[in-house]
């Protein structure tokens, strides 16, 4: 194909993802959760707070779950008063290996069904692989991997034992590409979302579908948490919850959020992986925080 072909190709996907991803938040704006429960991990702030709104706005009842406890009882005590559903909150913190199996045990306890399920908590830092500490690496490994490992088997099996369910995992759209100067966070990324189209072909028929939320640079603390500084190009958190949460409803396998992400998605892999690797370590060392 030529340069103008791979162009045209690109700016139509681009189009055309804007195009569904418009008709697909308007019909899943018609979604209600009355009866629900969604489980949130990661509540406490960023596009996992927009998420608790925007089930909230929907009618769904929340499980959420984060370390910051104070910051959760914050979320909870505005999504009562404003939407007049029922919030449980379950502090947790992900990169305990005990974590996910504690939370369920504590779910299954209070009686709770959980209907949907995002597994949004994860965590990155800058640095390199041979010079962060390893600890700091097992860490995000046990939260970005194990963890959303764990909490898709416990509470998806429950879902196909009823017959219906949804799961959204969150990944990143380095999930597509080499993430040089964010030693396992991009590999980790990677990873959910072949767990996620994995777990699609596996669960197909069952009534439980899974969706992979791939956003791009998003406008949140995060970045700073981990030693960066914001994209030009970061999108709000509430523009990539509201996008997930319509792919989520729609039973979409991926969701990127942004135009200039689907084009990002389309034109590197047809680079050298060398040259990916080049490029993208080009643009986190502009962004790494002196």
């Amino acid at each position: 194909m030529s340069g103008k072909g791979i162009l045209l190709c690109a700016a139509g996907a681009a189009a055309g993802a804007a195009v569904y991803g418009a008709a697909g938040r308007k019909k899943a704006m018609h979604t209600d959760g009355t009866g629900k429960t969604v489980l949130i991990t990661g509540a406490s702030g960023g596009i996992g707070r927009e998420l608790a709104f925007i089930f909230a706005e929907h009618h769904f009842d929340l499980v959420l779950v984060a370390r910051n406890e104070e910051k959760l009882r914050e979320v909870q005590i505005e999504l009562e008063n404003s939407f007049g559903v029922s919030v449980t909150l379950i502090p947790k913190d992900l990169t305990d290996e005990k974590a996910p199996l504690e939370l369920y045990d504590e779910i299954s306890s209070r009686g709770l069904v959980i209907d949907q399920l995002v597994n949004n908590a994860g965590a990155g830092r800058v640095g390199t692989v041979t010079d962060t500490d390893a600890s700091v690496m097992e860490n995000l490994i046990q939260m970005n991997v194990t963890a959303v490992t764990v909490l898709c088997r416990l509470f998806g099996q429950d879902m196909v034992r009823r017959g219906s369910g949804k799961i959204m995992n969150v990944a990143s759209i380095v999930a597509f590409t080499p993430d040089p100067y964010f030693n396992v966070y991009g590999p980790s990324k990677s990873y959910v979302l072949a767990l996620t189209e994995a777990m699609r072909g596996e669960l197909k028929g069952t009534g439980v579908t899974v969706t992979a939320l791939c956003p791009g640079p998003t406008k949140t603390n995060w970045c700073a948490s981990a030693g960066k500084k914001d994209s030009v190009n970061a999108v709000s958190a509430e523009k990539v919850a509201k996008a997930g949460f319509a792919g989520m409803q729609e039973g979409k396998l991926v969701v990127i959020p942004a135009a200039d992400c689907v084009a990002y998605r389309i034109f590197m892999p047809l680079l050298p992986a060398a040259l990916q690797t080049e490029i993208v370590a080009l643009w986190q060392k502009s962004l790494i925080r002196a």
